[in-house]
């Protein structure tokens, strides 16, 4: 809990127990404009979120019982009361809290400060045609993450800065309640805006998410490989993640891209392929611009970034897109997929040779299914070394950021029963050391050397 939070629980215990254990309440209103102050103090300097609620009803109610009490004394009786179920009903007020906290990032493992900018790339020729005005030049929005030198009084960025619209997109998506990811708005990154630039040219990594994602969705495994010497560019695919703001105005997820649900499995399996496709020239967007050094969208930005050094990474559809890019794209020295959805991409993508180093993480719901067939047709006709990480227990948003937003997200269906902590160290263990091994050239004792027992490792090397 926030510093507030606690001593606003701590107050409310006091006010509990101190009438239970010396028979008669504090001075007329002093606590009452403790609780109340705290109350005021907490939402205007932390923030309110949901799972507090109850504790801010509780709070309340006490500060008024607090000053229309007339009797300051309390018999033995309900002084023995008060301490046998008072404490029992604050814990039932505060223990949403502690169910629903704010989230905390994992701290990066690598020695390097990390700076942000977040900027909006425009397609020169790519129309939309989706979303409230189809026909419009395509627009993204793409963050980017690099080495940098942190000033001591800096600020960090929070995990979502768009979190008025993205969470409440999120929540909706998952018929739960707009305000349900609240907590998230108040979690703070380890990167930092407008930090300068370390100079070198960095590796750089590119980052595109799936279905409904957002770009900052696996912010826990971006800060890593940031912090051990990379540079990483997120896109947010518009009308493919749940939400983005463009031009100070929100623009949502659009489910029409998908066509008619009731569709026979030819359109759905075409409407699929073209959203992929879209999500792949957004990839080689961002490529070009980097290509285009100073002059391009990344400035002196593109200083920090070795366009010879490219590794692609991304998750379900944007794990689709990602391997369709680096299948038809000099430009891409290594693939990460983690459940990449494959299964509808065009024959003539997937007829192509794969020569470059390929890392495939799966999820227990992803694995000997249809996708994987086509994903292991992918490796069979390749000319290059595929990683193929099985991950038992994990679900296929634990690949993303979701392992630190709950203690019971396993109950709640949104993730798997594996271990939060253990899943955040696997896919650091593979996701960097992948890159680590293909971009930089350290070595490959982390691919090679598995100890997790929830792990399996197959190397197909055709090399």
């Amino acid at each position: 809990m926030r510093p507030l939070e606690t001593y606003l629980v701590i107050a409310c215990a006091v006010g509990v127990v101190w009438p239970a254990l010396f028979g008669v309440r504090t001075r007329r209103g002093v606590m009452a404009a403790v609780l109340v102050g705290l109350v005021v103090l907490q939402w205007q300097v932390e923030g309110y979120r949901w799972p507090l609620f109850l504790l801010y009803v509780v709070a309340v109610g006490m500060a008024v019982g607090d000053v229309v009490a007339v009797e300051r004394e309390l018999p033995w009786a309900r002084r023995v009361g008060r301490f046998l179920f008072g404490p029992l009903g604050l814990l039932f007020a505060v223990a949403p809290a502690f169910l629903f906290p704010v989230p905390e990032l994992p701290v990066p493992s690598g020695p390097l400060q990390i700076g942000t900018e977040t900027l909006t790339l425009r397609h020169p020729e790519l129309v939309d045609e989706w979303g409230e005005h189809p026909g419009r030049r395509r627009q993204i929005n793409v963050q980017i993450w690099y080495p940098a030198h942190v000033e001591e009084d800096a600020v960090p960025l929070r995990w979502q800065p768009e979190d008025d619209h993205v969470g409440p997109a999120l929540a909706r998506r998952h018929r739960l309640p707009g305000f349900f990811f609240n907590s998230a708005r108040y979690t703070d990154t380890h990167s930092y805006p407008g930090a300068t630039v370390d100079e070198g040219g960095f590796p750089l990594v590119v980052y595109s998410h799936g279905w409904e994602g957002f770009r900052t969705n696996s912010i826990a495994q971006v800060e890593n490989l940031v912090s051990q010497g990379y540079v990483v560019i997120a896109i947010d695919h518009t009308h493919v993640a749940v939400a983005t703001v463009i031009d100070g105005e929100p623009v949502y997820i659009d489910d029409a891209a998908l066509g008619d649900p009731d569709a026979d499995l030819a359109t759905r399996q075409q409407a699929e392929a073209e959203i992929i496709d879209v999500m792949a020239q957004d990839i080689r967007l961002v490529l070009d611009e980097v290509e285009a050094g100073a002059e391009g969208a990344f400035g002196e930005l593109a200083a920090a970034m070795d366009p010879t050094s490219v590794g692609l990474w991304g998750h379900g559809m944007g794990g689709a897109a990602a391997l369709q890019v680096c299948l038809t794209d000099d430009r891409c020295d290594a693939i990460a997929g983690q459940d990449p959805k494959v299964e509808f991409l065009p024959d003539p993508v997937l007829a192509n040779t794969a020569t470059k180093p390929m890392l495939f993480m799966r999820s227990d719901p992803w694995r000997g299914n249809d996708n994987d067939a086509v994903l292991r047709g992918v490796v069979a006709r390749s000319e290059t070394i595929t990683y193929w990480v099985d991950v038992r227990g994990a679900d296929s948003t634990d690949f993303l950021t979701t392992p630190v937003v709950s203690p019971i997200a396993p109950q709640l269906g949104m993730r798997g029963p594996i271990d939060a902590n253990r899943v955040i160290v696997i896919n650091r263990r593979f996701v960097t050391g992948f890159f680590d091994r293909f971009l930089l050239g350290t070595g490959s004792a982390a691919l090679d050397t598995v100890d997790f027992a929830e792990v399996d490792v197959e190397v197909v090397d055709r090399r």
